[in-house]
């Protein structure tokens, strides 16, 4: 168990979010933010649809800030929104490219009203009031510091699903009429128990068929990949890792299925425990060697897409 708990924590400590100040209250028999984000129907708090990770969709940012609409592609945009120790908060910090900021939201059950802080770079600093809409839709009126005096921006947030959201925020001058500056973008949710298994299973999907070439499934692993198999060297490079499927390919092949026992969310890296059972089949043999194994996985997101990084295999009897 020793082993298990120093691998873990190194391979955790390998990559980290910014968002890494740690706030600790008691949940009082509340739903923790992990599990309102997998399960919406746990929280009363009119903010739960947001609870969870954020990124940037497709990395698309529209903006204009005074002269012309300008597209740019912002990536490793990274958003954590949770509630603290009241069902009526939600807390979200913004990690990624300057400027990084927080955004505190209130809801007022009396009033139905929502108060917003909010904390930008050096002095961008906003504050605003607004109500919700629609089905979770929520419209805010905020002033910053450093705009143009009387004026202030409607930010709307409208939901496209449950894992997805559009942002939109409109400046106004003193007179309630439109700058023509505004900036816009749609945030997808990360790392819910529901996406990530739908990911993760297409790529246990490639490792599964034994149909395409090696050259095709290596793609799923990352470069510095870490490949520890029973009775057999440790692999730490793609290369070498693709040389020992295809020398295990000269043997023969494996009809095999692999299943996700549970799955733990670090940031950018992903924790599966399961296992893979299956037949192998030597070459000229019919007669298939049944096996099992028990593994950990460990995935990380790298340039927006889940690679295997960390594969540890332990030999199981068959049951």
């Amino acid at each position: 168990m020793k082993f298990w708990i120093t691998t873990i924590t190194i391979l955790l400590a390998l990559h980290v979010h910014a968002q890494k100040t740690s706030i600790s209250y008691e949940l009082n028999g509340r739903s923790s933010n992990i599990q309102i984000q997998d399960s919406l129907e746990l929280s009363k708090n009119p903010f739960a649809k947001f609870i969870g990770e954020w990124t940037l969709k497709n990395d698309i940012w529209i903006q204009n800030w005074g002269s012309e609409n300008d597209t740019l592609k912002i990536s490793e945009h990274h958003t954590i929104s949770a509630q603290i120790n009241t069902e009526n908060s939600l807390l979200s910090i913004i990690d990624g490219p300057e400027p990084n900021g927080h955004i505190f939201w209130s809801y007022n059950p009396n009033t139905r009203e929502v108060d917003h802080l909010s904390s930008f770079g050096t002095n961008r600093a906003g504050v605003g009031k607004g109500k919700f809409y629609g089905k979770g839709n929520l419209k805010l009126k905020v002033s910053f510091e450093g705009e143009a005096l009387g004026t202030y921006r409607i930010y709307t947030y409208n939901w496209i699903n449950d894992n997805e959201y559009a942002l939109l925020s409109v400046q106004y001058d003193k007179n309630d009429k439109p700058t023509g500056l505004f900036y816009k973008g749609n945030f997808i949710r990360e790392n819910n128990k529901d996406n990530l298994q739908k990911a993760i299973k297409k790529i246990l999907n490639v490792l599964d068929d034994h149909r395409i070439s090696k050259e095709q499934q290596i793609k799923v692993y990352a470069d510095d990949i870490v490949h520890m198999a029973p009775n057999q060297e440790v692999i730490n490079n793609k290369q070498d890792l693709l040389t020992y499927l295809n020398k295990q390919k000269s043997f023969g092949y494996a009809k095999m299925e692999h299943k996700i026992d549970d799955l733990t969310a670090y940031g950018d890296l992903v924790i599966m425990r399961g296992s893979v059972s299956g037949f192998f089949y030597p070459v000229n043999d019919v007669n298939g060697v049944q096996f099992r194994t028990k593994n950990l996985i460990i995935f990380k997101r790298i340039n927006g897409m889940l690679k295997i990084t960390k594969v540890i295999y332990n030999m199981s009897p068959i049951e």
